[in-house]
């Protein structure tokens, strides 16, 4: 496939539609915390989770219901979200605490504010769910179902999202464009849409990403400022990058392994909740009883480690696949690596990550992928 000039010119001046269905992948430059910071965060999570184990131990819920003689399910659930929400604010405090920027006042309003979102929030998600556990003995089917629903519905509205994040978005200077537009050529991706660039970063903090969006005639690559700032040999890699995601389908590729560890994880948490010994040393009458939500959060927890390391894992591999891609097409090795320590210095993608990390990661730290560019030997 060719792109004419005159064809790059016409498609770098167009308006800015729409965003719509697309294959989104971000450039991997995504802000990384720092070490001091990802420990704090880390040690807070386990305290939390800790603090679950202790409420469902300890039947604190049962408690609650005995003393508040809070009447109906649905009160007693909202009763114990509150309970349980709360104990974990509290397990979290010393180290939220340790790293505000406020004063103590401050601090602690914010916390009081974020408790009321964490049990609103977790009422709205929760009492959907019972209603489901307490209605049929397929429940893990029908709020697979549910959430199925809302992933696809979440994947297709990503581009929304994305553009509601970035802001207007305008076309890029013709200089860029034609090289961006070249580079789908010589990649076999039509850019039909042109090349944009985006109003802000999507996120708070160091963010340089790319993106390629859209289908058909409205398929198009977003630059973020960051990106759209760097020597323009360094966004030749990034874009081949994106590009490598959309040509492999990454995005199409997830979504059956996304759905089907949903479905496994919901049949296994109802595989152990119906377990009645363990609903025994809970003090759970059966698994629609709102004392059952702590259990049910520790099984969360629990059930839902396996598949977020093996969705890690997977999208590891398709970063990989989209550094191999951009590597073929363009054969700049020394760039791209180039681009990497760029998207290190300048977006806080890690260089390194502690094995706990790296396991949970969703793109591998970029002093492997360098070392992985310095390697690489093109097809003959």
């Amino acid at each position: 496939m060719s792109t004419t000039p005159t064809a790059v010119r016409d498609r770098a001046s167009q308006q800015v539609p729409d965003l719509g269905p697309s294959e989104l992948h971000d450039s991997g430059a995504s802000h990384e915390l720092p070490p001091a910071e990802t420990r704090s965060d880390t040690r807070a999570s386990i305290a939390a989770a800790v603090m679950v184990l202790g409420c469902l131990l300890a039947r604190l819920p049962d408690r609650l219901l005995h003393e508040t003689g809070l009447r109906g399910w649905v009160a007693g659930l909202v009763g114990v979200i509150a309970l349980v929400s709360g104990a974990r604010v509290i397990a979290r405090a010393p180290f939220t605490f340790a790293r505000r920027s406020v004063s103590a006042s401050m601090w602690v309003a914010e916390q009081c504010l974020a408790l009321a979102g964490t049990i609103a929030v977790g009422a709205v998600l929760t009492l959907p769910l019972y209603a489901l556990i307490r209605a049929s003995s397929a429940w893990w089917l029908w709020a697979w179902l549910l959430f199925a629903g809302v992933t696809v519905v979440g994947q297709a509205a990503m581009p929304l999202v994305l553009r509601a994040q970035v802001g207007p978005m305008i076309p890029a200077p013709l200089p860029l464009a034609r090289r961006v537009l070249v580079i789908g050529a010589q990649a076999g991706v039509d850019l039909a849409g042109g090349v944009l660039i985006a109003g802000k970063a999507n996120t708070k903090g160091p963010r340089c990403n790319a993106y390629v969006v859209g289908l058909g005639p409205s398929r198009r690559v977003v630059l973020e400022p960051g990106v759209a700032a760097w020597p323009p040999e360094l966004i030749d890699q990034v874009v081949a990058h994106e590009i490598g995601h959309w040509r492999l389908g990454h995005t199409v590729r997830r979504l059956p392994i996304t759905l089907a560890a949903q479905l496994t994880t919901f049949a296994l948490a109802a595989a152990i909740l119906s377990f009645q010994p363990l609903l025994d040393i809970a003090g759970v009458a059966h698994p629609g009883d709102p004392r059952s939500y702590p259990l049910l959060l520790a099984l969360t927890g629990a059930l839902v480690l396996p598949a977020r390391l093996l969705l890690a894992r997977y999208d590891r591999s398709q970063e990989r696949a989209a550094d191999r891609f951009a590597l073929g097409v363009l054969g700049e090795p020394e760039a791209f690596a180039r681009m990497l320590d760029r998207a290190a210095d300048d977006g806080g993608a890690a260089r390194q990550l502690p094995w706990w990390r790296h396991l949970v990661a969703g793109h591998p730290p970029i002093d492997e992928r360098i070392l992985a560019c310095q390697q690489f030997v093109p097809a003959t």
